[in-house]
This record gives structure tokens, C-alpha cells and sequence, in this order.
């Protein structure tokens, strides 16, 4: 249940906030070398494995017709078209195992919220590219496609 919830929560805050690999001091480009490292090393003890299912499409009946004498006949029906689903059924391991290494090098999966424009417009437009170390709050604001700049607030 405790699972259910904190994934119900991720959905709910996951416009609002980033979750990063975190390791105070770590540079962000050692952290996305071993994010790529990991990846690798996952995909290659869970490798990708398609599997197909087809659920065959439903009939529909065809229409009831009366005519004026109430001599009622079905039209002919038809059959929708399959639905063809294709999942990656190690997808889940492989999402583990990178985790793992992630967590054996020292990182640990850390949501930090998105800045407000308030927060924005205060801070000089950076890029961390070393991990500070966090006390209290912090928000993260995007900075690119894989860069980001981490703000620590005071107060609490």
C-alpha cells in the first residue's frame, strides 16, 4: 500500500519537481557518466525482450431493422480491429538494477521541486556542475535538455 501511495504522489508532483541522482560534491558530469554507465550495465543483464499480445477486436452486432409489417431482422455486425500491444517485459528489472548501481556508487534518487519565477528571477542564471551540499530547502531549475542549476533557500 505504502507503494501504491508514493507512486500516486510521484504523478501528482511530477510537473512540479525533478528527480535527479544526487551525491553532495559528486560533479554532474561524473554523475551523468555513471547514470550512463549504469544504463549499460543494466542493459546488458536485462536486455531488451519484446513481447507481443494481441487482444482481438470486439464484435458489434449489427443493427436491429423493422420494417412497417414490425418483421424485425439484425443487419450483419463487424469486428473491430485487434489491439496489438508490444511491452519490453525487463524494462521494470532493468529500471532496478541501473537504480542499484546508481546506489552502490554513492547516489542516491532525490526530487527536488521546480523554482518558482520569484526564486528565478533573484538567482544568477548558472549551471551546477558540482553537487552542493543541501540543508533545508532547495529547488532545481532547468537550464537545457540534461542541465540544471540547484538553489538552496534559507529558511525552512
Amino acid at each position: 500500500m505504502r507503494f501504491g501511495a508514493l507512486a500516486a504522489l510521484a504523478l501528482l508532483f511530477a510537473g512540479c519537481s525533478e528527480t535527479i541522482y544526487y551525491q553532495p560534491g559528486a560533479s554532474t558530469a561524473e554523475a551523468q557518466a555513471d547514470e550512463v554507465a549504469c544504463g549499460r550495465i543494466a542493459l546488458a543483464q536485462a536486455p531488451v525482450e519484446k513481447e507481443t499480445e494481441i487482444v482481438p477486436g470486439r464484435y458489434l452486432p449489427g443493427p436491429v431493422v423493422c420494417d412497417a409489417n414490425n418483421n424485425c431482422r439484425r443487419q450483419p455486425g463487424r469486428r473491430l480491429p485487434p489491439q496489438i500491444i508490444t511491452r519490453d517485459v525487463n524494462e521494470e528489472l532493468r529500471r532496478l538494477i541501473a537504480r542499484q548501481c546508481m546506489a552502490e556508487r554513492g547516489y542516491e534518487r532525490l526530487t527536488l521541486p521546480y523554482c518558482s519565477e520569484e526564486v528565478k528571477a533573484q538567482v544568477t542564471p548558472a549551471i551546477t556542475r558540482r553537487m552542493p551540499q543541501l540543508s533545508g530547502r532547495a529547488c532545481i531549475i532547468r537550464r537545457g535538455a540534461d542541465r540544471y542549476q540547484i538553489v538552496g533557500l534559507s529558511g525552512g
